[in-house]
């Protein structure tokens, strides 16, 4: 990072130009925050200078050149992006005015990054005061109307500083909610995704929804979870449900002594996974937590002794999570995720019920979600917990997590063992020793073989194998 702003500063210095960087990198540098963005504003020689300035780091870093005038730039594994942007008729003043929140409206000349003193910040709104207030504070009174995506944008910030909004820029928000209609699903599914990022995202969610009044403009869906839900198992309405859900999930999921340590080491590694180019598992864990239920509006149904059912809730639920997913354009992977998540979230549960957890049915259970049952478990054991923690406060949840462990150290320690058996025995050496030609009759062999070695029946040795297919075929 240092070495970057130096090349620029000294290229400000030979050229005699004005060079500023802006925003994101002043505040997270006066927080102590991890930094990863810089923004670079100046009046003129934008192609020069950022020819210049990759020709100088390019004897010592990896750079990538992109769209619209921003290099990455690859340093002690760590991904630095800057933006450049260059403005005619030059006034950093105005640039700064024109910013939509007060804590993004300040530059420091590159001369003097290196001395981030109050004297050395252009700051027209004051937002140094704000910074250590902790406060989001809009810059101008058509923020919100000029750009509605900034209503979602002044919440992101919120989980991404630990910052509140102004009481104000509050008020202006609710004043504006109508605008994020306007908002594409791409767009608002976006800032969502950042949202999750947090680990505290299930108090932004209910902050959107209780304080902005906006979630249920992002998320339409969520306006008939709030009129269905209470029944013999729920105190209260899907929504408040779902909301618990998602902040028991969190609490697991960034919980360094909930479940033994060889079941977090893989759960974290499992849920950092990428999904997509800027989507991870936990993202769609997460979103599938809180979506878990909400196919019950649909599913609602009234049996013939005045007891409320939600039969089938989850596939219900499926549908519309594949739509919202649709809807912010997510990768197809993502959104089958989404789907699985939500229409099996009830497997762990059944199998508790009906206290039966035989190789046969978790088998089944493996095959069919493969590396989703670690989120279905997550989601499974959040939603009970969230269920049974209003019931009755002081219930011992201890037997259910146990069986979600249960459940997962049979998948690690089992299924993941015969999940791909190639090492043990291939496709082509059962066709060569058993003189087949079908290949769909070898992969019907192959699942035999797997669910042989999964529940006991032979070992996981080639002669084994050999002598288990010719007893089979």
């Amino acid at each position: 990072m240092d070495l970057i702003l130096s090349v620029l500063k000294e290229i400000g210095f030979k050229e005699k130009l004005e060079i500023y960087i802006v925003g994101e990198y002043i505040y997270n540098k006066l927080l102590g925050n991890p930094i990863d963005s810089i923004e670079v504003i100046l009046n003129d020689k934008i192609e020069n200078i950022i020819n210049t300035l990759m020709k100088s780091l390019d004897k010592v870093q990896m750079i990538i050149r992109e769209e619209n005038n921003i290099i990455k730039v690859t340093h002690h594994n760590q991904i630095i992006s800057l933006r450049f942007k260059e403005i005619n008729n030059f006034s950093i003043k105005d640039e700064l005015k024109s910013r939509p929140f007060t804590i993004n409206s300040m530059a420091v000349n590159v001369l003097n990054y290196d001395n981030l003193i109050h004297d050395n910040i252009i700051d027209p709104f004051n937002s140094y005061e704000d910074i250590k207030n902790k406060i989001i504070r809009h810059s101008h009174i058509n923020v919100f109307k000029n750009n509605p995506i900034n209503i979602l944008r002044a919440v992101v910030l919120m989980s991404e500083l630990d910052f509140s909004l102004s009481a104000n820029t509050k008020e202006l928000i609710k004043e504006s909610k109508d605008n994020v209609n306007i908002i594409s699903g791409k767009k608002a599914g976006n800032e969502i995704f950042k949202i999750l990022n947090s680990s505290k995202s299930s108090y932004y969610f209910r902050y959107m929804d209780k304080e902005l009044n906006i979630l249920d403009i992002v998320f339409p869906e969520i306006k008939e979870m709030r009129c269905v839900g209470e029944c013999n198992y729920h105190v209260v309405d899907v929504l408040t449900h779902s909301f618990l859900t998602l902040e028991i999930i969190e609490d697991i999921i960034y919980s360094k002594g909930y479940f033994e340590d060889h079941i977090r080491n893989v759960l974290e590694k499992h849920s950092d996974k990428q999904v997509s180019s800027y989507h991870k598992r936990f993202h769609l864990i997460k979103l599938g937590a809180f979506f878990h239920d909400v196919g019950k509006s649909l599913a609602k149904k009234v049996d013939e002794t005045g007891r409320i059912r939600f039969k089938g809730h989850e596939i219900t639920g499926a549908e519309i999570v594949k739509n919202i997913a649709q809807r912010m354009e997510l990768s197809i992977k993502e959104r089958d995720i989404l789907y699985r998540l939500v229409s099996s979230h009830m497997v762990p549960l059944v199998l508790y019920k009906q206290n039966d957890v035989s190789g046969k049915l978790l088998y089944k259970m493996f095959n069919e979600l493969k590396e989703d049952t670690l989120d279905v478990c997550l989601i499974s054991l959040a939603d009970i917990i969230a269920t049974r923690k209003l019931l009755n406060p002081s219930e011992d949840m201890g037997k259910f997590k146990i069986h979600i462990e249960y459940i997962v150290n049979n998948y690690l320690t089992r299924f993941k063992e015969v999940e791909d058996i190639s090492k043990i025995i291939k496709g082509s050496e059962i066709i060569k020793n058993f003189d087949l030609d079908e290949e769909i009759m070898v992969e019907d062999l192959i699942e035999e073989v797997r669910k042989a070695i999964y529940n006991g029946k032979i070992e996981s040795k080639k002669e084994e194998v050999l002598r288990y297919i010719n007893k089979i075929l």
